[in-house]
């Protein structure tokens, strides 16, 4: 059996790379910060490519040398194909596969460079920034808490963080005085306030895993309203006629999102945006005897 690999000529490269990048937006930028962090990673060569996105959810990107990209993801699908613009997964393969042809560097907003090979070669190791606090328990010897984050170099970003962190201690001191040390979920590392294991307050959803398959809905909208707990933000979804709430931070919702296969950051949601977004949803049983939705998953691509 004999496998035929396309040879990519660097000048076509450089222009496709070029296009493609002007096509990405803030999504270049992002498919650099997450191939470096492990969160994409891209298999395969030119023309064709797997890129598997931290959830384990693989999708199939093809470029060409003529500065366009497809991609199975419902971001592309669904929303920007049809504006001309493309999704980070097409950015991840593009760098992957053009970028060592040419030499092309990120952006330089931050995100790293990329080098001949590929590799990033900013940031290797991560700056870190640690807080540390002593609590007394009981009279017996100090527990010592501590929070760890990543600096980003984005200025709003890091402040973002640094405030998240402090709070953060603050409830690991809280508990470590009533326990007589933290617990292991809550004093694990955090890169940022947005990323998915930094957060500690998630959409609503019950204790116990659904065995129940998925079904078709659509998040048609992101709305604010009050609750007890003060202004709230949720996402709208229509599950077989009927509307379920997801409440959460935009973090929490962007997350949300992305399960759905659907790239909006959280700086980018807002009360007000109307989606129509088709993805797949596991049903549960909340306390109050409401439907909630335990699980977001993406619809098949067509």
């Amino acid at each position: 059996m004999s496998v035929a690999t396309q040879i990519v000529d660097p000048q076509s490269a450089s222009l496709a790379l070029t296009l493609l990048q002007s096509k990405a937006g803030n999504r270049w930028g992002r498919a650099v910060e997450e191939m470096k962090t492990n969160r994409l990673h891209v298999s395969g060569d030119f023309p064709e490519f797997i890129v598997t996105n931290k959830s384990g959810v693989a999708y199939k990107v093809r470029l060409d040398l003529h500065g366009t990209g497809s991609c199975t993801c419902p971001d592309f699908q669904v929303r920007i194909a049809q504006e001309g613009r493309i999704c980070k997964h097409i950015a991840a393969a593009a760098i992957t596969a053009l970028a060592p042809q040419v030499g092309v560097s990120s952006p330089a907003n931050g995100n790293g460079t990329v080098k001949a090979n590929g590799i990033s070669s900013a940031e290797v190791a991560p700056l870190i920034f640690r807080i540390r606090r002593s609590v007394q328990t009981d009279g017996k010897a100090a527990v010592q808490v501590e929070v760890q984050a990543r600096v980003t170099n984005d200025q709003e970003q890091d402040r973002e963080t640094a405030s998240y962190a402090y709070e953060l201690l603050e409830r690991l001191a809280s508990q470590a005085a009533k326990n007589s040390a933290p617990s292991e979920n809550m004093s694990r590392q955090f890169d940022s306030p947005s990323a998915a294991t930094a957060t500690p307050i998630k959409p609503r959803r019950v204790t116990t895993t659904s065995k129940t398959s998925p079904v078709p809905a659509v998040i048609t909208k992101i709305d604010r309203m009050k609750t007890r707990q003060g202004e709230s933000l949720f996402l709208k979804v229509d599950v077989g006629g009927e509307t379920v709430r997801v409440f959460g931070r935009p973090e929490d919702l962007a997350e949300c999102l992305e399960a759905s296969g659907y790239d909006i950051p959280a700086s980018e949601i807002e009360a007000g945006m109307e989606l129509h977004l088709p993805c797949l949803v596991k049903l549960g049983q909340g306390n109050s005897g409401y439907k909630i939705i335990e699980e977001f998953l993406p619809e098949a691509a067509a």
